[in-house]
């Protein structure tokens, strides 16, 4: 009998093999850091310095457990999480969590698009006396990402979103080599604080700390997740490389995000420029980039926008197929119709003129109001012996978890203070 022969391993296709086992990771990356993220970070490193490093350092380590720790759920039960609500808890708990979610959806994909408007109607004027108006910009925009979502899958958003936070990456991370303000500083914002209010933001206090956690310890990362893990195929045998690959996702995360915060720390904050408009972020990169710091600016800020915006409009089609228990298809007819409702009321919205980081700021706190009920769902999931089986948490994560919790609930009552604050209501 003939032995098989074995084709020993190439450095190539090893290499390969690592990056499309990173992927997963590097899509909640180009997800999460995106232009929330950025606006977030920006606007906390305008306002407070570094004063809010604590908050992203400890929201990656609690995302990285979490990520994990959802992740198990699919590995052991192959659902999605929504899938998981629906089945196991109720399903009036999963709608209600799907039109929720959908809800903070509608605001982001109006607050990313906004952005994006305005940059490169910003950039445009470089050009032309009056520029491309940000309503064709944004139209423009929205008709190559549908054209984009309708002819691709997700591993070629995988790779289009990796690139484009390379790209983002690069811009910030280099400015906050050339402008780092010491260790000193840097270590002082690592203890915990809560700042006070400044004068002449839009944006309470308080809106900004929820922002930062709910831009990092975002629900949607984890619901995104699950959909991932179960695409890929992973089972419990997987978790090594589960963890590595949610190890460095949070803390690709955590480098960019307070690279960003810094920046803005050493540039607007130093100035004195609270970041209320868009435009105001330019000088973050004139120090290194000097007169192309606004092409700079606006390669960064569309990548971000553009790493957020794609897998945004896909969020609500996903989580009506996990709601139902369906594979994650953005081909059939129904999801196509969904996408271009979700298109043109990016559009209708970012066309009426709401002041873009603003309505971010807002979205982003709101994520901080519904993560307890998140948490508890997925507490209660992980503890089921009828779920979970052998692979139920153990007292460890009892703890951690309800630690989690706790600080999941003080920052979702400073997120509804903010809002209160914010919206006028008080």
């Amino acid at each position: 009998m003939q032995e098989a022969v074995t084709v020993p391993e190439t450095s190539n296709s090893r290499f390969k093999m690592l990056v499309a086992s990173l992927l997963p990771g590097i899509f909640l990356i180009g997800y999460n850091v995106g232009t929330g993220s950025i606006t977030a970070m920006s606007k906390a490193g305008a306002n407070f310095g570094v004063g809010l490093l604590w908050a992203v350092l400890l929201s990656c380590v609690i995302t990285f457990y979490l990520m994990s720790l959802c992740s198990r759920f699919t590995m052991v039960t192959g659902m999605t999480l929504m899938a998981g609500f629906r089945r196991y808890i109720h399903p009036v708990f999963g709608l209600s969590m799907l039109l929720v979610l959908s809800a903070i959806i509608l605001s982001a994909l109006i607050g990313v698009l906004g952005i994006i408007a305005d940059v490169m109607h910003v950039w445009t004027t470089t050009l032309t006396p009056d520029g491309i108006s940000s309503t064709w910009c944004a139209g423009l925009t929205v008709l190559a990402l549908y054209c984009l979502i309708i002819t691709g899958d997700t591993a070629r958003f995988e790779k289009v979103l990796a690139l484009l936070v390379a790209v983002m990456g690069a811009a910030f991370i280099s400015t906050m080599v050339m402008e780092f303000p010491g260790w000193r500083e840097v270590l002082h914002g690592l203890l915990p604080s809560v700042p006070k209010e400044v004068v002449g933001s839009d944006n309470s206090a308080l809106v900004v700390v929820a922002g930062v956690v709910g831009t990092t310890v975002s629900v949607f990362v984890l619901v995104i997740r699950t959909g991932l893990i179960q695409e890929k195929g992973w089972t419990i045998e997987d978790s090594k490389l589960e963890r590595r690959d949610a190890a460095v996702s949070a803390s690709l995360m955590f480098i960019v995000s307070a690279a960003v915060m810094i920046t803005a720390a050493a540039t607007l904050h130093s100035q004195g420029i609270h970041f209320n408009r868009v435009s105001e972020m330019i000088p973050m990169l004139e120090p290194i980039f000097g007169s192309l710091a606004l092409s700079v600016f606006v390669a960064g800020v569309v990548a971000a926008g553009l790493s957020s915006h794609f897998p945004n409009l896909l969020v609500i089609p996903w989580l009506v197929d996990d709601y139902r228990g369906l594979k994650r298809d953005t081909g059939t007819l129904t999801n196509r119709f969904i996408l271009m409702l979700l298109s043109l009321f990016s559009f209708a919205g970012a066309s009426l003129g709401f002041k873009p980081v603003y309505l971010m700021l807002l979205s982003q706190a709101c994520i901080t109001v519904v993560l307890p009920l998140v948490l508890l769902a997925v507490f209660y999931l992980s503890a089921s012996k009828r779920v979970m089986g052998e692979y139920r948490i153990g007292k460890k994560d009892y703890l951690s978890l309800v630690a989690v919790l706790g600080f999941a609930l003080y920052m979702s009552v400073q997120g509804i203070k903010g809002l209160v604050l914010d919206l006028g209501l008080s």
